[in-house]
């Protein structure tokens, strides 16, 4: 009989850390992106990276990657926001995310992107670079 309340109990805890880490995601991501207005991907790609050269594929691919492995809502995101800084507080909620997105990128775009090369790469900007000139390559 205790074996039920005790399972109960471990299910309700388990419910309200998840509920809790996820408002704490939310909390964060507000924080990061105030006073950002969402924008399509394709905006995203016009914004930022257009008069770059950068395929669209690349760049809606990365954000793709990116909203599925941090499993979060990106369209405030900007080239320069960066995983070592504004937007690392992904990190804190899942510690493997950054070798879920290499792998992933690695997948969706057929490369290999050594540890060096994932380490460097801070910024949204810096891995739409790092996978424009691997696909380049590739080609």
């Amino acid at each position: 009989m205790y074996w039920i309340l005790f399972l109960v109990m471990g299910s309700l805890v388990t419910f309200a850390f998840v509920k809790w880490e996820g408002w704490q995601k939310n909390k964060k991501m507000e924080s990061a992106f105030a006073g950002r207005p969402p924008i399509s991907a394709t905006e995203f790609y016009e914004r930022f990276f257009l008069v770059q050269g950068v395929s669209q594929e690349v760049i809606l691919g990365v954000r793709q990657v990116l909203e599925e492995q941090l499993g979060a809502d990106l369209s405030r995101l900007v080239a320069t926001d960066d995983f070592s800084k504004n937007i690392g507080f992904f990190f804190e909620f899942d510690s493997m995310a950054d070798v879920a997105i290499v792998c992933a990128l690695e997948k969706k775009f057929s490369i290999k992107i050594s540890d060096e090369e994932a380490t460097t790469a801070h910024t949204i900007q810096d891995i739409v670079d790092l996978i424009s000139r691997k696909v380049k390559v590739r080609a």
